[in-house]
């Protein structure tokens, strides 16, 4: 964006003083080529020391008319929030986004329920030359840039307006200033959850707030905290940054969304060039690694093209904003691959490290290795550097702890008492969260053949239990409300009884159901297995969006959004449907991740969904002879077609075979 662009976007402005905020490269270059006015002021965010009298144009200059916050991604506007508290009131505020990413929506606000917007005059929502946006927003009164600055940001994101607690670490010397996910600095530490002071032993302790447990946290010194001075003489020694030292990575923007199933054959290199590093492909750079190692959500988006990504390793200037970037690329589920990870890029995690360096760019020439293997990074990676999980684990080396996980409650309704003991199976093998099981036994008892010691053997693995029968004439929608009312779970899963689930298929729901901010989050119904032919079909869908439904058999569901849409309709069939439908009508969204740990069953008959086999056929991308599930389903010998898992489910990749169509 030129300065004139940002110009005509920043209108609003008119002859009144103008405090210009800018977070993120391309913004303060944009920033720099526009011609300010003798009482405008431009303020890099980036570089805002919170606590200073001033700062940023705080308390000591209380008569700016307008405040323009230009951000180069969402991901810079999310981290630019905590500085803009310290920022003063403003009647005008315009908020310009330089680039967005297609799977985003507009900068339209979220509006908090506190009457903070009662006195709006004028609200107004472009799209700018580039793709980017600019809001510009009038109020009678001036009113805190901060909480419309959080409007917008929440509003690109979109989800559910409650937000987890985030921590942040103070970084104090030449660049002072307090970071927390993102690499934004914080206003008042008393409001953080979790405040670790960083610096020279005789800057102090932690610092935690008032009523909080200190103690037990890491206390670098500067030159340590300085990604500069890693691996220069005289600067850290590699290998001695932890986990913990690495900035998180912001999993609202930077996270799977909008990932490519079938990319094209480019692969890209992550090397570095002259003390700085850059992502190659095709003899051309595609993406210069901003020095603090951010990434962002446009970052991504512009290498979803990709087939992979591979990691040189190498002598670096910044050692620790390297592994930030990888960090951040795993994440967001781009295939990465690379030989043996040194010693000073172990902070990235065992996990990561060992899949990292598990395959090579051949490998990922197959397209199911490569979703796979991108599944695993973004588990690794999240799971370790996210926001969510970086505040646990400094909440617990603080005293302070966390939220705990949401019970999952599991309702599983069946008429079938002989694919009781199969179905059990299916939801005591979830490993990474809590789980509930609610189960209806539609039209028999616990006298039934099998039953009794089908549930004898899940309630020995620990899990909880809750049987109930349901009148044996209610229909299908009815049976799951009753079971929902009988959940005590924040989040309620729907499971049928004659699907095979992976082991994380719930994780990876709930690990959805955090980055998309979805009311619904479900998967793709990708792997079919036709029984009386033999075969599984693999169905091309798109996966990891916003999609208007998912596998009905795949659902985790928000409880409140359960309650507010009056739960499943009450019908026999396509009850999901009227779910959907539903959660539409209420504003709310669904999410659609992959479908790789889930393998829909069709028999000859029996199916609440009545469709023969020709429709899987005609719409099947890939047909593959006998039983062929993804590797992640990590089957069981007893429960596969036949009691024989095939050898490539195991661990390697899966041979294709048959036609295609």
């Amino acid at each position: 964006m030129t300065g004139g662009e940002l110009a005509d976007a920043l209108r609003l402005r008119g002859s009144l003083p103008t405090l210009v905020c800018h977070t993120g490269a391309a913004a303060a270059e944009a920033v720099g080529e526009l011609a300010l006015g003798a009482g405008d002021r431009a303020v890099d965010l980036d570089r805002v020391v919170v606590g200073e009298a001033g700062a940023g144009g705080g308390p000591a200059d209380p008569h700016a008319g307008v405040v323009a916050v230009v951000a180069g991604t969402a991901t810079d506007l999310r981290r630019a929030l905590v500085p803009l508290g310290v920022l003063p009131p403003a009647p005008f505020v315009v908020v310009v986004l330089l680039e967005a990413p297609s799977h985003q929506g507009p900068p339209v606000p979220v509006v908090p329920g506190l009457g903070e917007w009662s006195e709006l005059l004028d609200l107004r929502v472009r799209r700018l030359a580039g793709g980017g946006w600019s809001c510009e927003a009038c109020f009678e009164d001036p009113v805190s840039v901060h909480r419309v600055a959080g409007a917008l940001a929440r509003g690109v994101v979109g989800g559910r307006p409650g937000a987890a607690p985030v921590p942040a670490v103070s970084v104090l010397g030449a660049d002072a200033g307090l970071w927390c996910p993102g690499g934004a600095r914080v206003a008042d530490p008393l409001k953080a959850d979790v405040v670790l002071r960083v610096g020279p032993a005789e800057s102090g302790g932690p610092v935690v707030p008032e009523g909080a447990r200190g103690g037990g946290v890491r206390r670098l010194s500067v030159e340590e905290s300085s990604w500069e001075a890693a691996g220069r003489p005289g600067g850290t020694v590699h290998g001695r940054f932890r986990v913990e030292d690495v900035p998180p990575v912001d999993e609202r923007t930077v996270n799977p969304t909008g990932f490519v199933g079938r990319a094209g054959p480019k692969v890209g290199r992550l090397v570095s060039r002259g003390g700085r590093w850059v992502l190659v492909s095709g003899g051309s750079v595609r993406w210069r690694v901003p020095e603090d190692g951010t990434v962002t959500d446009a970052d991504v988006a512009r290498l979803r093209d990709l087939r992979a990504v591979g990691v040189e390793w190498g002598r670096h200037s910044g050692p620790l904003a390297a592994v930030r970037a990888v960090a951040g690329l795993a994440a967001a589920g781009v295939p990465l691959f690379g030989g043996p990870v040194p010693p000073w890029a172990r902070c990235l995690g065992a996990d990561l490290c060992a899949l990292v360096a598990s395959v090579g760019a051949d490998e990922l020439a197959d397209g199911l290795v490569r979703e796979e293997h991108s599944v695993r990074l973004r588990r690794a990676a999240l799971g370790t550097h996210g926001v969510r999980a970086r505040w646990r684990h400094l909440g617990a080396a603080a005293g302070v702890g966390g939220p705990p996980d949401p019970v999952v409650s599991v309702v599983l309704c069946t008429r079938r008492p002989e694919m009781l003991g199969f179905a059990l199976r299916q939801v005591a093998r979830q490993r990474g969260v809590e789980v509930e099981l609610v189960l209806g036994l539609h039209g028999f008892g616990e006298d039934a053949p099998g039953v009794r010691e089908a549930t004898a053997a899940f309630r020995g693995t620990g899990r909880a239990l809750q049987v109930f029968r349901p009148d044996p004439d209610a229909v299908l929608g009815s049976v799951l409300n009753e079971g929902i009312a009988r959940a005590s779970g924040s989040t309620v899963a729907k499971m049928d009884d004659d699907d095979w689930y992976g082991p994380d298929h719930l994780a990876d729901l709930v690990l959805a159901r955090r980055y998309s901010g979805a009311d619904v989050v479900g998967s793709a119904a990708e792997f079919v297995y036709l029984e009386t032919l033999d075969l599984t079909v693999r169905r091309s869908a798109p996966t990891e969006c916003l999609w208007r439904r998912a596998a009905g058999g795949t659902l985790l569901m928000d409880r409140a959004a359960l309650e507010e849409v009056g739960g499943f309709p009450p019908v026999g069939t396509a009850e999901d449907t009227g779910l959907f439908a539903g959660i539409e009508l209420l504003g709310g969204r669904v999410y659609r991740g992959h479908g790789l740990n889930y393998v829909l069953r069709r028999r000859a008959s029996g199916h609440t969904w009545d469709v023969g086999a020709g429709h899987f056929l005609r719409n099947g991308a890939e047909r593959r002879r006998g039983w062929r599930p993804s590797a992640l389903l990590e089957p069981e010998a007893g429960d596969a077609p036949g009691g024989a898992v095939p050898r490539e489910v195991r661990g390697g990749p899966a041979v294709r075979e048959g036609s295609r169509g």
